[in-house]
C-alpha cells in the first residue's frame, strides 16, 4: 500500500498543532517550526513525484466514510492544487519564524502555535479534498483558527474584526453547506445514487438546478477571495490580526476562495458560470480599481497592503471568470505568485513598524540610510508586486490579463489600468518611508494646526533571523520570475482536462501557431 502523502500533508500539521497547544512557550515554538518544516517536505516530496503531463488527480485517496450519505474521504492532488499546496506549507514555517513576539507570550505562545498550525491544516485540506462534504469540512476547520487568531491576539480593534469576519464568513459558508446537501440530491438521477464525490459529478448537474447551487457556492467564495463588494471583512482583519496571521490569512487562506471558483463552480455549474461571468467580471473590475484608490489614501501601511492585496486579487478573479485557458492558467499562476509577494511585503511591513514603532507613513521617511539592506529587500518585493518584468508576478498577471482580453476587450483594459494605481500607492509608500523628507517636532503652531510627530529612533537593520526568513521569498520572486515555465507546464494540463473539457465540452480548433502551411 502506497504512503499516504496527501493525508499526512494535513494531519502532520493537525496532529502538531494538538500537541503545541499543552508544551511551554519556547517549547511550543520549536515543535510548531519543527512540524511546520515537516509539513512543507511533504509537499516538496509530492511535487518530485508529481508527474508532469498529467491532468488528473494523483496520489489519490479514497476511503468510505458514510456511504449511504454519498461522504467519503477523498483526496487529490493535480496542478491546480500542486503549488498551492506548496505555498501553504512554506508560509507555514515562514509565519512560524516569524512569530518571535508571540513565543514570548508565557501564557498563550502554545494556544497561537497550535492555532496557526490548525490554520495551515484547514488550507491544505481545503485544497486537497475531492469530495464536496470534505472540502466542506476543512473549509469550516480554516475558519476557527483564523477567527481565534485575529480576536485573540490582534491589536486594539480585534474584536470587531474578528466579528465582522464572522458575520461574512459565516453567512456564506451557511448558504455553501445548503448548496452542498442540494448538489447531491440534483445529480442523483443522472449519477444513479447519491454522492458528493467531485469526479462522480462533473457533467451530472441538471442545467435546471445550476443557477441556485452556484449562487449558493458563490456566497463562500466571493467572501474569501474577496470579491467586491463582499471584501469590507479584509482590510479590518488583516490590520488587526498580527503580521504572521496577516501573512498566512494573505497568502494562502484568500487563495481558498478563488480555488472554490476553479475547483468546483467552473466545472460543476458550467452553465451558470458562463451566465454570471460578466457581472462577476465587472464585480471584479470595480474591485480592481475602488482598492487600488482606497490604497492611495492609507496613512497606516498595513491597511494600505490590506487594500492592496484585495486590488490585486481582482486581476486573477478576472481572468478565472474569463473563461479561457489562458485566463485560468494565469489566475493559479498568479494565486501563488501573489502569495509570495503580499506575504513578504506584509512581513516587511512588520519589521518596519517595529523598528520605527509606528505604522503611520507620515511619521516617517529617511529610513534607507539607516536600514540599507531592509531598503533593498522592500524594493525587491515592491517591484515584484508591481508586476515587473523578470520577477515572479508579470508572468501570471500577464496570462490572467491576456485571458481577459481575449474574452471582452474592455474588460481587459479595464483590468490593466491596476498598474498605475499600484505603482502609484506602492512607490508612495516606499518613497515616503524609506527616501522621504524625515520628519522633524515643529515649533508650536496656532491652535488647530497639524504637528509632526517626532520620529521614533530605529534600532537596528536586518540580522541573520530577518533575512532567513524573508531571503526564500524573494529567491522565489526572482527565481519564478525569469524561470516561470515549470509552473504553467503543470498547471494547464489540469486546468484543461478538470475545468475546460466541462465549461466548453467541444471547443473549436485552433490552428497552430507555428504552422505555415
Amino acid at each position: 500500500m502506497a504512503f499516504p502523502i496527501l493525508s499526512a500533508i494535513i494531519f502532520v500539521p493537525l496532529v502538531g498543532g494538538v500537541i503545541a497547544a499543552f508544551l511551554p512557550r519556547q517549547a511550543a515554538w520549536a515543535w510548531a517550526g519543527a512540524v511546520a518544516l515537516a509539513d512543507l517536505v511533504l509537499t516538496i516530496v509530492a511535487a518530485l513525484q508529481f508527474s508532469r503531463g498529467a491532468g488528473g488527480f494523483q496520489f489519490a485517496e479514497h476511503q468510505p466514510w458514510i456511504p449511504g450519505l454519498g461522504l467519503d474521504y477523498s483526496l487529490g492532488l493535480d496542478g491546480i492544487s500542486l503549488f498551492l499546496v506548496i505555498l501553504s506549507a512554506l508560509l507555514g514555517v515562514v509565519t512560524i519564524a516569524a512569530s518571535a513576539p508571540q513565543a514570548r507570550d508565557p501564557r498563550r505562545a502554545g494556544t497561537y502555535f497550535a492555532l496557526m498550525l490548525l490554520l495551515v491544516a484547514g488550507i491544505q485540506g481545503v485544497f486537497l479534498a475531492t469530495n464536496v462534504f470534505l472540502f466542506y469540512v476543512f473549509w469550516e476547520i480554516m475558519l476557527v483558527p483564523a477567527y481565534l487568531l485575529i480576536g485573540t491576539f490582534g491589536g486594539p480593534r480585534r474584536a470587531a474584526a474578528a466579528i465582522k469576519f464572522v458575520i461574512y464568513t459565516a453567512v456564506g459558508s451557511l448558504l455553501m453547506l445548503a448548496g452542498v446537501i442540494g448538489l447531491g440530491a440534483a445529480a442523483s438521477n443522472s449519477v444513479g445514487h447519491y454522492t458528493l464525490d467531485l469526479p462522480a459529478l462533473l457533467g451530472h448537474v441538471p442545467a435546471s438546478a445550476q443557477g441556485v447551487l452556484f449562487l449558493a457556492f458563490f456566497a463562500a467564495f466571493a467572501v474569501k477571495a474577496p470579491l467586491f463588494p463582499f471584501h469590507a471583512w479584509l482590510p479590518d482583519a488583516y490590520t488587526e490580526a498580527p503580521v504572521p496571521v496577516t501573512v498566512l490569512l494573505a497568502g494562502a487562506m484568500s487563495k481558498t476562495g478563488a480555488y472554490g471558483f476553479i475547483r468546483f463552480c467552473l466545472p460543476l455549474f458550467p452553465n451558470a458560470a458562463r451566465q454570471a461571468a460578466p457581472i462577476i467580471e465587472t464585480l471584479a473590475v470595480i474591485g480592481i480599481l475602488y482598492c487600488a484608490v482606497q490604497a492611495l489614501v492609507q496613512t497606516d501601511f498595513k491597511r494600505l497592503l490590506a487594500y492592496s492585496s484585495v486590488s490585486h486579487m481582482g486581476v486573477i478573479l478576472l481572468g478565472i471568470f474569463a473563461l479561457n485557458a489562458q485566463g485560468l492558467d494565469g489566475a493559479v499562476l498568479q494565486m501563488v505568485n501573489h502569495g509570495i509577494t503580499t506575504g513578504a511585503l506584509f512581513l516587511i511591513a512588520g519589521l518596519i513598524a517595529t523598528r520605527a514603532g509606528t505604522r503611520d507613513i507620515r511619521a516617517l521617511g529617511g529610513l534607507a540610510v539607516r536600514l540599507p539592506l531592509l531598503t533593498a529587500v522592500f524594493c525587491i518585493a515592491a517591484l515584484s508586486s508591481l508586476g515587473l518584468p523578470g520577477l515572479n508576478s508579470f508572468a501570471g498577471e500577464f496570462l490572467a490579463l491576456l485571458g481577459a482580453f481575449r474574452a471582452n476587450i474592455a474588460f481587459g483594459v479595464l483590468g490593466t489600468l491596476v498598474v498605475i494605481p499600484a505603482a502609484w500607492y506602492l512607490l508612495r509608500f516606499f518613497q515616503g518611508v524609506m527616501e522621504g523628507p524625515k520628519p522633524s517636532p515643529a515649533p508650536a503652531p496656532a491652535d488647530g494646526a497639524e504637528v509632526t510627530l517626532p520620529r521614533p529612533p530605529v534600532a537596528r537593520d536586518l540580522g541573520v533571523g530577518d533575512l532567513a526568513i524573508l531571503v526564500p521569498l524573494l529567491a522565489l520572486m526572482v527565481l519564478i520570475g525569469i524561470f516561470p515555465a515549470p509552473l504553467p507546464d503543470r498547471i494547464e494540463p489540469a486546468v484543461t482536462q478538470n475545468v475546460m473539457t466541462t465549461l466548453h465540452p467541444a471547443p473549436p480548433a485552433l490552428p497552430h501557431v507555428f504552422d505555415h502551411r
